[in-house]
Protein backbone atom coordinates (compact mmCIF):
# COMPACT_ATOMS: atom_id res chain seq x y z
CA UNK A 1 0.00 0.00 0.00
CA UNK A 2 1.37 2.87 -1.08
CA UNK A 3 1.45 6.37 1.59
CA UNK A 4 -0.87 9.02 -0.11
CA UNK A 5 1.30 11.99 -0.83
CA UNK A 6 0.71 15.28 1.43
CA UNK A 7 -0.62 18.13 0.21
CA UNK A 8 1.12 21.40 1.12
CA UNK A 9 -1.87 23.63 0.78
CA UNK A 10 -1.10 28.01 1.29
CA UNK A 11 -2.39 27.75 4.51
CA UNK A 12 -1.00 24.72 6.22
CA UNK A 13 0.68 27.08 8.56
CA UNK A 14 -2.44 28.71 10.24
CA UNK A 15 -3.51 27.45 12.77
CA UNK A 16 -7.34 26.74 13.05
CA UNK A 17 -9.59 29.50 13.92
CA UNK A 18 -6.85 32.41 13.22
CA UNK A 19 -8.68 33.33 10.51
CA UNK A 20 -12.46 34.03 12.40
CA UNK A 21 -13.04 37.40 10.96
CA UNK A 22 -16.69 37.07 12.64
CA UNK A 23 -16.31 40.08 15.48
CA UNK A 24 -13.73 41.84 13.04
CA UNK A 25 -16.42 42.48 10.62
CA UNK A 26 -18.84 43.34 13.20
CA UNK A 27 -16.23 45.42 14.58
CA UNK A 28 -15.28 47.26 11.25
CA UNK A 29 -18.94 47.73 10.09
CA UNK A 30 -19.86 49.43 13.30
CA UNK A 31 -17.19 52.29 13.09
CA UNK A 32 -17.45 52.74 9.21
CA UNK A 33 -21.55 53.42 10.44
CA UNK A 34 -20.21 55.70 13.12
CA UNK A 35 -17.95 57.58 11.15
CA UNK A 36 -19.38 57.83 7.89
CA UNK A 37 -21.33 60.68 8.69
CA UNK A 38 -24.61 59.54 7.23
CA UNK A 39 -27.51 57.67 9.08
CA UNK A 40 -27.67 53.74 9.14
CA UNK A 41 -31.26 54.28 7.41
CA UNK A 42 -29.60 56.10 4.33
CA UNK A 43 -26.56 54.14 4.36
CA UNK A 44 -29.42 51.37 4.18
CA UNK A 45 -31.26 52.93 1.18
CA UNK A 46 -28.04 53.72 -0.54
CA UNK A 47 -27.27 49.93 -0.42
CA UNK A 48 -30.05 48.39 -1.46
CA UNK A 49 -30.13 51.09 -4.52
CA UNK A 50 -26.83 49.77 -5.53
CA UNK A 51 -27.14 46.04 -4.71
CA UNK A 52 -30.94 45.51 -5.75
CA UNK A 53 -31.50 44.20 -2.19
CA UNK A 54 -33.71 44.91 0.27
CA UNK A 55 -31.84 46.33 3.41
CA UNK A 56 -33.26 47.93 5.97
CA UNK A 57 -31.86 49.95 9.40
CA UNK A 58 -32.54 46.61 11.10
CA UNK A 59 -30.36 44.78 9.15
CA UNK A 60 -27.24 47.30 9.94
CA UNK A 61 -28.37 47.23 13.60
CA UNK A 62 -28.86 42.99 13.66
CA UNK A 63 -24.62 42.61 11.94
CA UNK A 64 -22.95 45.51 14.47
CA UNK A 65 -25.13 43.93 17.24
CA UNK A 66 -22.89 41.79 19.74
CA UNK A 67 -26.41 39.81 20.97
CA UNK A 68 -27.17 39.27 17.99
CA UNK A 69 -24.40 36.56 16.46
CA UNK A 70 -26.24 34.41 14.00
CA UNK A 71 -26.44 37.07 12.16
CA UNK A 72 -23.94 37.45 9.30
CA UNK A 73 -23.43 40.02 6.98
CA UNK A 74 -23.15 38.29 3.44
CA UNK A 75 -20.10 39.23 1.35
CA UNK A 76 -22.17 40.50 -1.26
CA UNK A 77 -23.09 43.72 0.17
CA UNK A 78 -19.40 44.59 1.50
CA UNK A 79 -18.17 46.36 -1.74
CA UNK A 80 -21.79 48.65 -1.51
CA UNK A 81 -20.91 49.16 2.24
CA UNK A 82 -17.32 50.39 1.57
CA UNK A 83 -18.60 52.18 -1.37
CA UNK A 84 -20.94 54.35 0.75
CA UNK A 85 -19.18 54.65 3.86
CA UNK A 86 -16.54 55.59 1.78
CA UNK A 87 -14.00 53.54 4.00
CA UNK A 88 -12.19 49.99 2.79
CA UNK A 89 -11.79 49.46 6.69
CA UNK A 90 -14.36 46.28 6.38
CA UNK A 91 -12.73 45.18 3.61
CA UNK A 92 -9.42 44.36 5.24
CA UNK A 93 -11.09 43.18 8.47
CA UNK A 94 -11.96 40.46 6.17
CA UNK A 95 -8.64 40.01 4.67
CA UNK A 96 -6.77 40.61 7.98
CA UNK A 97 -4.05 37.47 8.34
CA UNK A 98 -3.79 36.44 4.95
CA UNK A 99 -1.58 38.07 3.83
CA UNK A 100 -3.35 40.46 1.22
CA UNK A 101 -3.16 43.93 1.31
CA UNK A 102 -5.75 46.84 -0.28
CA UNK A 103 -3.58 49.93 -1.52
CA UNK A 104 -5.64 52.99 -2.93
CA UNK A 105 -4.81 54.16 -6.89
CA UNK A 106 -2.07 56.82 -5.47
CA UNK A 107 -0.30 53.73 -3.62
CA UNK A 108 -0.68 51.28 -6.25
CA UNK A 109 0.66 53.60 -8.55
CA UNK A 110 3.86 54.56 -6.15
CA UNK A 111 4.60 50.67 -5.77
CA UNK A 112 4.41 50.68 -9.90
CA UNK A 113 6.93 53.62 -10.26
CA UNK A 114 8.88 52.11 -7.52
CA UNK A 115 8.98 48.55 -9.22
CA UNK A 116 10.15 50.72 -12.68
CA UNK A 117 12.76 52.29 -10.29
CA UNK A 118 14.02 48.94 -9.20
CA UNK A 119 14.46 47.61 -12.95
CA UNK A 120 16.03 50.74 -14.20
CA UNK A 121 18.82 50.48 -11.43
CA UNK A 122 19.07 46.24 -11.96
CA UNK A 123 19.35 47.02 -16.11
CA UNK A 124 21.79 49.74 -15.28
CA UNK A 125 24.08 47.47 -13.23
CA UNK A 126 23.79 44.69 -15.97
CA UNK A 127 24.65 47.42 -18.62
CA UNK A 128 27.72 48.26 -16.92
CA UNK A 129 28.69 44.66 -16.10
CA UNK A 130 28.23 43.98 -19.83
CA UNK A 131 30.51 47.12 -20.68
CA UNK A 132 33.05 45.88 -18.73
CA UNK A 133 33.34 42.57 -19.71
CA UNK A 134 33.21 43.76 -23.59
CA UNK A 135 36.16 46.54 -22.48
CA UNK A 136 33.82 49.52 -22.92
Amino acid sequence: QLPLPLVQGRTNAVRAGMLARKEAVREALTLDLAECGLSREAVASEVSRLTGERISRNHLDNWCSDAKREWRLPLELVTALCAVTGSLRLLRAVLDGTDTMLADEETMTLAEYGRILLEDKKRAAKRRELQERLGL
